[in-house]
């Protein structure tokens, strides 16, 4: 596929990833209250439709896209702007009132930030106060290293992905290779991705922090709309705000997104207490958010855009709502009922019993994809608690099974694609079915099964000792080009070959479980030196 075809489907896949946090039009009333659905429009190039309609998604709970295609074939069509796609996308589960709230500017609110373990002194310190003398950064020789080759290898290959994706301008990582625009998810896998990268001796000190003190920078003027918080997707060039179709947007009419805030706030958490230096600079830049608006009635709470405003609605489904709760609670940010009255229930996919989002598809408009990526960055972030290692033993325990019974290797996740429809998401259970590759809408591609790199990397990097998990590995171990960074994956249909789509999630995901191993298996958010005492 030409470069200018691959850029331009991957712009397709950061489209629907970053629409995908929102639920999708509920056909029947349903015990789950919604509101009446928001509908926007964005424009496509001609190369982004004729390259893909697809997706890089995330999570569980997404946008309806309804693409008009009447004039594709029309004898003008190369000079002219792409059909629209029309996103339409109602609250759903803890819906906010129905009518969109203001877009005038609200009176600033400080997040109530939690203060690092300070050295001993008198009172805590404040986000705000006068930094002290700055600490020197730990030289890399003190870091874990890694031991055994492969893992060597696997690094060095990853952060091929950052160099080539960072940019000086700004200190932000492409989403995708060689494509200048991001969302907040995509820039908290930057941030871990350097930090393991640092921490793993990819980069001298003094790199390292060229690129922190130019994010900072960035950060502390960056655009924000009329909500206090940033916008959806920026450029990584500019650090303007921009749609999420990659068109300028300079009020910032996107909205906001709780899921991937929560993801970048999880990053900055780890920069501030790794490297105390950065912690004031840090401190003082997420004041500047109203991040109190990230959480509502103990919900995580996001905005979507409805007849030129902002409609705020729930996001978040089981797995990635409690991943981004805790990673809130990093910052004094509690959202209660997501970490404790998730409507749950009980199923059994192939003998083997796990817990399922009671809001599927038919009663709140949104799909309840049960996936590898929450609960695996959960693991290596912030570390599993005693309530959730049951349901994480055995979303490993029924992907070897179905090894077993098929053999076929799975390893399930959401993933990018190098074809259409460009993004799945591949759930061992979603919408009373299992097994299930279905894009946004619903439809289904058993035939785009796929082996997700990351998944791989991280069961390997949590379960080391688990024989399935090492053959997962060693499959996924050369999935990579040697320029640009790992692929996503591989198909299972052996015809299909690689998934040799290309983005920082996976390539962030690869470095930092290798990170989690160096340190002993210890989470990323544990500072190493109290692990140490």
């Amino acid at each position: 596929m030409a470069t200018s075809g691959i850029k331009s489907m991957i712009l397709q896949s950061v489209l629907y990833a970053t629409t995908n946090q929102q639920p999708l039009l509920c056909p029947s009333p349903a015990a789950w209250q919604y509101a009446t659905p928001s509908i926007y429009t964005v424009r496509l190039t001609k190369s982004s439709v004729e390259a893909s309609r697809g997706s890089r998604g995330r999570r569980e709970a997404g946008e309806e896209k309804l693409l008009n295609n009447n004039s594709l074939a029309s004898p003008d069509y190369p000079n002219r702007i792409a059909p629209s796609i029309i996103i339409a996308a109602p609250d759903n589960f803890n819906p906010d009132i129905p009518t969109p709230p203001s877009q005038t500017v609200p009176k600033p609110t400080a997040p109530i930030i939690t203060p690092l373990p300070p050295k001993p002194k008198p009172t805590p310190p404040q986000p705000t106060a006068t930094p002290e003398k700055p600490a020197t950064p730990t030289p890399t020789t003190s870091f874990p290293r890694l031991t055994q080759e492969a893992d060597k290898i696997a690094a060095a290959r990853a952060w091929k992905y950052f160099e080539r994706n960072w940019n000086p301008q700004t200190g932000l990582v492409n989403s995708v290779d060689n494509l200048p625009w991001t969302t907040w998810w995509d820039q908290g896998s930057a941030l871990l991705g350097i930090h393991a990268a640092y921490q793993l001796g990819l980069l001298p000190q003094d790199v390292f922090q060229k690129r922190m003190n130019t994010l900072l920078q960035t950060l502390e003027k960056l655009p924000l709309p009329a909500t206090g918080l940033p916008n959806k997707a920026y450029s990584t060039h500019t650090a303007q705000m921009r749609h999420l179709n990659d068109t300028p947007d300079p009020k910032g009419t996107s909205g906001w997104s709780a899921l991937d805030m929560a993801r970048f706030l999880l990053g900055l958490h780890i920069m501030r207490s790794h490297y105390p230096e950065y912690s004031d600079h840090i401190n003082r830049i997420v004041t500047r958010w109203h991040t109190s608006k990230l959480v509502k009635d103990g919900w995580l709470n996001g905005a979507i855009p409805r007849a030129g405003k902002l409609l705020e609605v729930q996001e978040g489904r089981l797995g990635y709502e409690q991943y981004a709760a805790h990673s809130l609670k990093l910052w004094n940010l509690p959202a209660t009922n997501a970490l404790s009255n998730p409507p749950a229930k009980m199923v059994k996919v192939d003998g083997v019993t796990l817990q399922i989002d009671e809001r599927n598809f038919k009663n709140s408009g949104a799909t309840n994809y049960l996936t590898n990526d929450p609960y695996l960055l959960w693991g290596l972030e912030i570390g599993w608690n005693d309530a959730v290692k049951s349901q994480v033993q055995n979303l490993l325990k029924v992907q070897q099974q179905r090894f077993k019974r098929t053999g076929i290797l799975t390893a399930v996740n959401e993933d990018s694609l190098d074809r259409p429809p460009y993004f799945l998401y591949y759930s061992v259970y979603s919408n009373g079915q299992s097994w299930q590759a279905v894009n946004t809408s619903g439809k289904t591609y058993p035939q785009l099964r796929f082996v997700s790199t990351k998944a791989a990397f991280s069961w390997f990097a949590l379960m080391p000792n688990e024989p399935y998990t090492k053959k997962l590995r060693d499959f996924a171990q050369n999935l990579s080009d040697k320029n640009r960074g790992y692929f996503s994956g591989k198909y299972e249909n052996s015809k299909l070959g690689i998934n040799a789509s290309v983005d920082i999630n996976t390539n962030a995901i690869v470095l930092e479980s290798l990170l989690y191993q160096a340190r002993g298996r210890h989470p990323l958010v544990l500072d190493l030196s109290k692990i140490k005492n």
